[in-house]
């Protein structure tokens, strides 16, 4: 009986922890006592900066920019709010006093929020199922949040058109951990694409992953990563400094930018020596045929000295008519076999993620990531970014460790109504924890 109870306890502790609302919003507070007020000190402050985040954070959490405004009227008939009682806010800011307080926090005092949140997932086993390839997935993808022909900032890169007129826009690499086969995304911190100082061209995608990479890549010690990205990135500076701080790499290789690559496969092929892997799958009653083609160590480019890659190209057809379903070629530094190269393509494949699963839900599901909610003169865009992707992250956590966020999410059935039904209950309702307002949207009590 001792026995049985001790191995019940040992369970217990080997099972996954829950990440609470309340724990997340430590990691947040936590980044916020650290960060130096940009205001001057003075005796008529009425709102302190931590409120001002958090007021910022809380409506994109509950996707709506009228939850303060709803949240001061409870507070002046009751007395407290639900900004209080969620969030922690003292007093509820409007929002042009939080676009004033947040124009001068630089966006990079929030990203230790992400690495918090990252070693608690990874500590606590929630990251086993993101498992593949021996490690993590992260894909590295550029996508512009903000344009405008009218306001910008010093922070604004600017594309210059025929018409002599000029677009001013914020643009970031947004990177996520993601496996084939998971339906989530788990957000890591961003890396801004700005113009740098010391550069006459202005930023490109490639420099800021190359930033994101000096920043971050020490938080990721002890666990194999692979990153995956667009042919974009799959040429020889990049790949050295991925290599260099023990990541690999699966990149999206085209022949159109890898000519010397393709003169090496041709003269391969020719002699034998790129080998060949047919697999065919039922799949609804259709079979589908995916035919592989991979070859180890050749030369990424011409010029010397030139990394050597390992190369892999997948089709996929519908064998009933031929018709062809996906084709696409990588470079990779995982050792390429019958066993190996269909588990490579895969993740080469699964890149689509951060479209679908990230960058789409961010723009069209309740995020409106792309939407102006203030520019500012200094940091406004860049940090009310991240904090949106703190929210949208809070959220996928949630729906990863907590049972009782599942189920209501579930029983909901769709993301809109799930937040409609959050707005409504926090409008007219108080309650006195998140938790209480999710039993009370499980069970009405």
């Amino acid at each position: 009986g001792s026995r049985r109870i001790e191995g019940l306890q040992k369970e217990k502790q080997m099972e996954p922890r829950k990440l609470s609302l309340v724990t997340l919003l430590e990691y947040l507070n936590q980044a916020i006592m650290g960060i130096k007020d940009p205001r001057l000190a003075s005796n008529a402050t009425k709102y302190s900066l931590l409120d001002a985040v958090l007021g910022a954070f809380s409506v994109f959490f509950m996707q709506s920019e009228s939850f303060l405004e709803h949240q001061r009227h409870m507070e002046s008939n009751q007395g407290k709010s639900n900004a209080t009682n969620l969030f922690g806010m003292i007093k509820v800011p409007t929002v042009p006093q939080i676009r004033n307080i947040v124009d001068g926090i630089s966006a990079t005092s929030l990203s230790s929020v992400f690495s918090c949140v990252y070693q608690a997932l990874r500590r606590d086993g929630h990251l086993k199922p993101f498992q593949y390839l021996g490690g993590l997935l992260i894909a590295l993808d550029g996508t512009q949040y903000f344009d405008s022909h009218k306001l910008n900032c010093k922070c604004c890169s600017s594309r210059k058109h025929k018409n002599g007129t000029v677009t001013y826009f914020h643009s970031a690499i947004l990177p996520v951990i993601l496996a084939p086969g998971q339906s989530q995304v788990i957000s890591l911190a961003p890396e801004f694409i700005t113009p740098q100082d010391g550069h006459e061209k202005q930023d490109c995608e490639v420099a800021a992953a190359k930033r994101w990479l000096k920043n971050h890549s020490s938080e990721f010690k002890g666990q194999p990563i692979t990153l995956l990205g667009d042919d974009l990135y799959s040429h020889q500076p990049m790949c050295e400094e991925i290599l260099a701080v023990g990541m690999n790499f699966i990149f999206t290789c085209l022949e159109t930018s890898h000519t010397g690559l393709y003169d090496w496969l041709k003269y391969l092929d020719s002699i034998g020596d790129v080998k060949r892997l047919e697999i065919k799958q039922w799949n609804n009653n259709s079979r589908f045929v995916y035919s592989y083609q991979y070859v180890n160590d050749i030369p990424l480019r011409d010029s010397q000295p030139a990394i050597r890659v390992n190369w892999c190209k997948l089709i996929h057809t519908r064998e009933s008519d031929g018709k062809i379903l996906y084709e696409n070629a990588f470079i990779t530094r995982h050792e390429l076999n019958e066993q190996t190269v269909p588990l490579v393509t895969e993740a080469g494949r699964s890149r689509w993620k951060t479209e679908n699963e990230n960058h789409n839900v961010l723009k069209t599901k309740g995020y409106h990531l792309e939407h102006n909610f203030g520019h500012g003169q200094e940091h406004l865009a860049s940090c009310l970014l991240t904090l949106n992707l703190l929210a949208f992250l809070f959220h996928t956590v949630l729906h990863l460790t907590d049972l009782a966020y599942q189920q209501i999410r579930h029983k909901r059935g769709t993301r809109k109504g799930f937040f409609q039904d959050l707005l409504s209950l926090t409008k007219y309702l108080l309650f006195e924890s998140w938790s209480s307002l999710i039993n009370f949207m499980l069970y009405g009590s």
